[in-house]
């Protein structure tokens, strides 16, 4: 069945710093508009990318934010398709805040990202208590402290943690092998400014 209700410009696709396609990221305000029903997929066939993509990605990663964050914690067995191991629900902060409990027990068949590392207000230690597979740095935040004696530490957890860690930018200033040195993982290609959320 052809998934024709979203194109392949609500995702923001991740390369590894080989340039390889890794995954794909889509973009909450865009998946959650034009519904035709308030399912939180389309026809169970949101990750069904190859209508999308020559290629079929490594990863595909599913911002959950808000009202729909809510409608998976509450009903988490009508998205069955979402435990795929190719799959990433990426949630921000506040969202981890919201989630609470529930969705930590989630965290042993569902598999998360952490979007938006250190918003205002973080507190390390809930970051540090719930099992994210992966991690992506926003542009300023990578900006503001990559040349910090705090960065590597910071690095050094997320791989013992044997997350990914994945930058958010639109385009890349450093060399290739300067990202590898910091232990990051691959990039996702902003298309817009702001949050994915």
């Amino acid at each position: 069945m052809k998934n024709s209700t979203y194109n392949p410009y609500v995702t923001e696709r991740i390369h590894r710093f080989d340039n390889t396609l890794y995954g794909v990221c889509y973009s909450a305000p865009f998946m959650y508009c034009k519904q035709e029903a308030e399912n939180l997929l389309n026809g169970n066939n949101i990750i069904a990318l190859h209508n999308q993509l020559p290629d079929a990605p490594e990863l595909i990663v599913i911002p959950l934010a808000g009202n729909i964050l809510t409608m998976f914690i509450q009903s988490p067995e009508n998205y069955p398709m979402l435990q795929a191991d190719n799959v990433r629900l990426a949630i921000d902060y506040q969202g981890l805040l919201q989630g609470g409990a529930p969705l930590l027990a989630l965290a042993k068949h569902f598999l998360f990202w952490l979007c938006d590392v250190a918003s205002p207000g973080t507190e390390w230690k809930k970051i540090t208590a719930f099992p994210f597979s992966g991690v992506v740095l926003s542009e300023q935040f990578f900006n503001d402290n990559y040349q910090k004696f705090s960065f590597p530490f910071l690095m050094e957890s997320l791989k013992e943690r044997e997350a990914d860690v994945i930058l958010r930018t639109s385009q890349l200033s450093l060399s290739s092998d300067r990202y590898q040195q910091l232990q990051l993982n691959g990039w996702q290609q902003q298309r817009a400014s702001g949050s994915i959320f």
